[in-house]
């Protein structure tokens, strides 16, 4: 899984996705990592072999390949090393044709991005963005249009409910920490006698960091996402790091959703 060898980063050329590329071309340019370009062609869901936006085959192609050259040259013109690989695609669920060539291809890591909160323009990619949360399987660095950029991860924010819950996520977090000299900052949140409880939470879940910087905190709260969200805002976090926590139907939890969804840092979706 780390360091990185191949990353994937899904474009509907719109803004939103294009928004990505600098974090994308940073965690490359850390691990010496291959960078997948990925855009899906949609087609009808009831025939497949249909195109949702009818137009003769060399229109679509002459127009990918000036969209997917552009993002190749500006990956070259930051960093001139980084190997890179252009894909095309063509299915009528873009989420699951994303994580099928993702699989393919044994990528280590998929960045992509969100819509704002509140913002209906980049609908396709911030919705499928979503979807794959949900049921990802391979890590996703999930970015929300708009938010600051990240030169370094200084610090990396981790929600801590059970420490027996996240060892995935502390794994992988402990090796990023280590490979960019990150300080990490667990929170968990409780009120009155479950306080001592949390507390051990934090203890045995830094265990799990032994060599690192790491700063405690349980925050008197009912809700650990939006508590997550306001810490990380207040301390100028540059990574949360959590699990995709679905519930019963499959469907992202409403902490994972919020935080995904709020969050001015970008998150770490880490698979258990």
């Amino acid at each position: 899984m780390y360091p990185w060898r191949k990353i994937l980063v899904p474009t509907d050329f719109s803004t939103a996705a294009a928004w990505v590329f600098d974090d994308a071309i940073r965690a490359a340019s850390l691990t010496g990592a291959e960078i997948m370009i990925l855009h899906v062609r949609m087609t009808h869901p009831s025939k497949p072999e249909l195109l949702r936006f009818p137009a003769d085959a060399s229109v679509y192609e002459y127009a990918e390949q000036q969209e997917l050259d552009l993002l190749r040259r500006y990956v070259e013109r930051s960093a001139q090393d980084l190997k890179t690989t252009l894909l095309v695609r063509t299915a009528p669920d873009p989420a699951a044709e994303i994580f099928r060539s993702a699989k393919e291809a044994d990528v280590d890591l998929i960045v992509m991005a969100t819509h704002a909160r509140h913002h209906i323009a980049h609908l396709f990619i911030g919705s499928n963005t979503m979807k794959m949360l949900s049921r990802c399987s391979i890590p996703i660095l999930a970015i929300r249009y708009g938010i600051k950029k990240r030169r370094a991860t200084r610090t990396i924010a981790v929600p801590v409910e059970s420490a027996n819950t996240i060892p995935p996520v502390l794994k992988l977090v402990g090796e990023i920490a280590r490979n960019e000299g990150s300080e990490v900052h667990l929170l968990s949140c409780a009120s009155g006698d479950q306080r001592a409880a949390a507390a051990e939470s934090l203890d045995r879940a830094t265990a799990q960091l032994e060599g690192l910087i790491v700063r405690k905190s349980v925050i008197e709260a009912k809700s650990l996402g939006r508590e997550l969200v306001r810490y990380s805002e207040a301390n100028d976090i540059d990574l949360i790091a959590i699990p995709p926590d679905c519930d019963r139907e499959g469907k992202l939890s409403g902490t994972a959703d919020g935080i995904v969804r709020q969050a001015s840092s970008p998150v770490l979706v880490v698979p258990g």
